[in-house]
């Protein structure tokens, strides 16, 4: 399957600290005594996608990558590893390596990834529709009050804020809007245009 896979491994955030450090990044996060990142990889595999750039944000978090990559994958993916700057995002880090993805179709995937979902089932649904962009998409809980409660208040609930917002059509068929939750005070604005076109967008 010509798909060009990127692979985005973060790099050593404080937020998941000490469980990695500069000696550990999150790519290398041990698992059930394994990479978290060697699921990932196995996931694409299973679905023949071989041709791989793995983005690692810092230069010395993307040399512990590549060390275990080249041991690890040799003989079974073609893997290119490349470090970012730290802090880029999604997109920054897309704009970083966009002089590497040649291919017509990219399949963008989280370094973290745990689904049963395969990636060569999402590809071959974009293919098969001809759409410009495919998302695959799950709903996250927010813990309400009673979860602060059990927990003593210690534990703070993930603020809907830090989420993204997704507007799709009735059907859930198609992606219609989505917006970075920071980036939302109060309503969400949405073109005329797009409910016109589907006669409603359900927001989750």
């Amino acid at each position: 399957m010509d798909f060009q896979v990127v692979v985005l491994a973060g790099g050593t955030s404080e937020s998941l600290s000490p469980l990695i450090s500069k000696d550990v990044p999150k790519a290398l996060l041990p698992v059930a005594n394994r990479p978290v990142l060697s699921y990932v990889l196995d996931l694409l595999e299973s679905s023949n996608l071989k041709d791989l750039i793995v983005v690692v944000e810092g230069q010395e978090a993307a040399r512990l990558v590549g060390a275990w990559v080249s041991s690890a994958c040799v003989d079974r993916l073609s893997v290119e590893v490349v470090a970012v700057p730290e802090d880029l995002g999604t997109a920054g880090a897309l704009r970083a390596i966009s002089k590497r993805l040649t291919a017509s179709d990219i399949l963008v995937i989280s370094g973290d990834l745990v689904t049963d979902v395969l990636p060569g089932s999402v590809a071959a649904t974009h293919r098969r529709n001809g759409a410009a962009v495919t998302a695959l998409l799950c709903s996250v809980p927010v813990s309400g009050p009673s979860d602060a409660a059990v927990s003593g208040g210690k534990d703070k609930a993930k603020k809907p804020n830090r989420l993204n917002i997704v507007g799709l059509d009735t059907t859930k068929q198609f992606l219609l809007h989505i917006v970075s939750g920071t980036d939302v005070e109060k309503d969400v604005r949405v073109h005329k245009k797009k409910i016109r076109a589907v006669g409603q967008v359900r927001y989750q």
